[in-house]
């Protein structure tokens, strides 16, 4: 129950420490589209699922092989702290007591379920996948925004260079 919210925090945070590498983005996205095309070959059977997932695998790859460095690397890194954030989207679901309906079957909360196998409160094993997921966040983020690579560099907005500073205090006249 717990693999869906320490996988994607410990996978993000990894897929946004490539973001540093020249290649890591290019490449990250074009895996990440095969992934979503063989996903769909082995376990989705419904139209919605494989016109979605098909569509996005194919946009993936193409954007991992077409695209400029710098948007591929932007988008990959958006995809990647997604991934990471996934803990934090579902706050409600994890730290909540209550049971859900999933396709007309009531179920518990993940962090329930472990509480039950590991003699635990739920709120303990909530607060260790948020901390794990914002501790992957912030230090993929931290990397990825530190980065001296030529792929950041040569992009820099100028709007970030430094500039001489203006008094915009009213004076009198």
């Amino acid at each position: 129950a717990s693999a869906g919210y320490t996988g994607t925090a410990i996978i993000g945070g990894i897929l946004l420490m490539f973001r540093r590498t020249q290649r890591g983005p290019r490449i990250g996205l074009f895996i990440l589209g095969l992934l979503l095309l063989i996903s769909c070959a082995c376990f989705v059977r419904n139209a919605f699922g494989l016109a979605s997932l098909i569509s996005m695998g194919l946009v993936l790859i193409l954007i991992g092989c077409k695209l400029s460095s710098f948007w591929a690397g932007e988008i990959y890194a958006l995809v990647a702290s997604t991934c990471c954030l996934n803990a934090i989207t579902s706050i409600e679901v994890l730290f909540g007591t209550t049971s859900q309906t999933i396709g007309g079957v009531i179920q518990e909360s993940d962090a329930v379920t472990v509480a039950k196998q590991l003699m635990l409160p739920y709120w303990i094993w909530a607060t260790i996948w948020l901390c794990l997921a914002l501790f992957m966040t912030v230090l993929g983020l931290m990397l990825v925004v530190t980065d001296t690579s030529p792929i950041s560099n040569s992009h820099r907005d100028p709007l970030f260079k430094s500039s001489k500073t203006e008094n915009f205090n009213d004076e009198e006249e």
